[in-house]
């Protein structure tokens, strides 16, 4: 109500305050509460923040030594992207199995995690070289991408002097670019003692000539009381010196 001071004016009184100070805290302390829990509401009922994503992983196979489709399915078991990079040539592994992977055996990794591998492919063949000249023999295994290496000389092979008469690896067989055919050369024919082959059958004569490297020329003969298919005589005498691939004559009756 309005009332009039000691000057005639009119003059109100403030409204006393009918809240008390311990109130205006509960209050405030609901509010925050309330506020609060509408707060989370909000976040995890319209996911406002983004949730924390679980990684899975999976343990990566060792797929050394196995062939591709082994290894597709060994990768896809474990959840793993196979991915062939490359194929060579291996010594040690077979062709079309996995020579190295990118990733260690054991390592762990996420699902669906990519890791490329090596396919091995088959070698290139040896070419052959036997009955070549060294030089033919070179020229050929360089241009297969190999060299020649000579181990030594072999003395009574039977060839051409200088020619190879062995090679390893054998022609066919695998071997890596850059690997080396080691031959051996027919080497300077050794003179050999001519055998005596007087009284001998025709055909011990033919064995024994034979085995020496030598050959036979055989002259036939018609005598009389005379034993016939054994050698009377024989040029050039025993005990000369002959080389590997020279001739003996023989005379022998019929």
């Amino acid at each position: 109500m309005p009332s009039w001071d000691d000057y005639g004016r009119v003059s109100y009184a403030k409204p006393r305050s009918s809240m008390h100070g311990s109130t205006v805290v509960l209050i405030s302390i609901l509010t925050s509460a309330v506020t609060s829990v509408g707060s989370v509401y909000l976040v995890q009922r319209y996911e406002i923040f983004p949730k924390k994503v679980e990684v899975v992983q999976t343990t990566v196979p060792d797929l050394k030594g196995l062939p591709e489709a082994d290894a597709r399915a060994n990768a896809q078991a474990a959840h793993l992207a196979l991915i062939v990079s490359s194929r060579e040539p291996s010594a040690e592994v077979k062709a079309g199995a996995v020579i190295r992977q990118s990733i260690p055996a054991g390592q762990r990794v996420p699902h669906d995690h990519p890791m490329t591998v090596v396919i091995a492919e088959e070698l290139p063949k040896v070419p052959a070289v036997t009955g070549m000249k060294l030089a033919e023999a070179k020229a050929l295994a360089e241009k297969h991408g190999y060299t020649v290496k000579v181990k030594g000389t072999i003395a009574d092979a039977g060839a051409p002097e200088g020619t190879v008469v062995t090679q390893q690896p054998a022609s066919d067989s695998g071997l890596a670019k850059g690997g080396a055919v080691v031959v051996e050369l027919q080497g300077a024919a050794s003179e050999v003692d001519v055998p005596k082959l007087s009284g001998f059958s025709v055909k011990k004569a033919q064995e024994t000539v034979e085995k020496l490297g030598l050959t036979l020329d055989v002259r036939w003969v018609a005598m009389a009381e005379t034993a016939t298919y054994v050698v009377l005589n024989q040029k050039p005498p025993a005990g000369q010196k002959l080389k590997p691939g020279d001739k003996i004559e023989i005379t022998v009756n019929r």
